[in-house]
């Protein structure tokens, strides 16, 4: 199977081109499919099995197709453990976006406030964060989650292990019900 048989936009394929992608690993195999269509999925693989692409890849894919709704808030929100984490899912959402016009950013613990705030002013297309400084900005009214469609929470186990539980479910539960929720796991 190629990339191409995942019928992902010619834009994402010269991306996955770009970055010496030649084909799926099995988690992008399975994955990529199922969150295509639009339904939840929970997914476990090991670490360096390409687990980022299999949730970045559809999520871009659906935003090429416009939002209904209006607002600045972003259209898809990845929970990461770790600020490192984020940082790495925000520099691949770059990588496979190059040829797209989407808006992304990051809101992450040991960083300034101030350009999250700026950040957060913005319309935005993606958001990656981590749940203790997103709770932090929802608790000061600075997020709107009225326009998620996607919500991410990449290594689940981990943000589990680390005491986020009530933080994401806080985060959750203020992202539309009708969203899609993907959940991966390294273990």
């Amino acid at each position: 199977m190629s990339f191409e048989n995942l019928k992902l936009d010619p834009k994402l394929l010269a991306a996955i081109a770009g970055c010496h992608y030649k084909e799926p690993t099995d988690i992008q195999r399975q994955a990529i499919p199922v969150a295509l269509e639009g339904r939840d999925l929970m997914a476990s693989a090991q670490t360096g099995t390409g687990k980022t692409a299999a949730f970045v890849l559809p999520a871009l894919q659906k935003l090429l197709t416009p939002s209904a709704s209006k607002g600045r808030g972003p259209r898809v929100l990845v929970l990461t453990p770790t600020r490192e984490l984020a940082m790495q899912v925000t520099e691949n959402i770059k990588q496979f976006s190059r040829d797209c016009r989407f808006t992304s950013g990051s809101v992450v613990g040991g960083m300034p406030y101030g350009p999250q705030i700026n950040l957060l002013r913005q319309p935005l297309d993606l958001l990656v964060a981590t749940p203790g400084r997103l709770q932090d900005h929802m608790d000061s009214g600075r997020v709107d989650f009225s326009r998620v469609e996607i919500l991410v929470l990449d290594e689940a186990d981990r943000m589990l292990d680390m005491g986020f539980v009530d933080a994401v479910k806080l985060i959750a539960a203020a992202a539309p019900a009708s969203r899609q929720t993907l959940l991966f796991s390294a273990t």
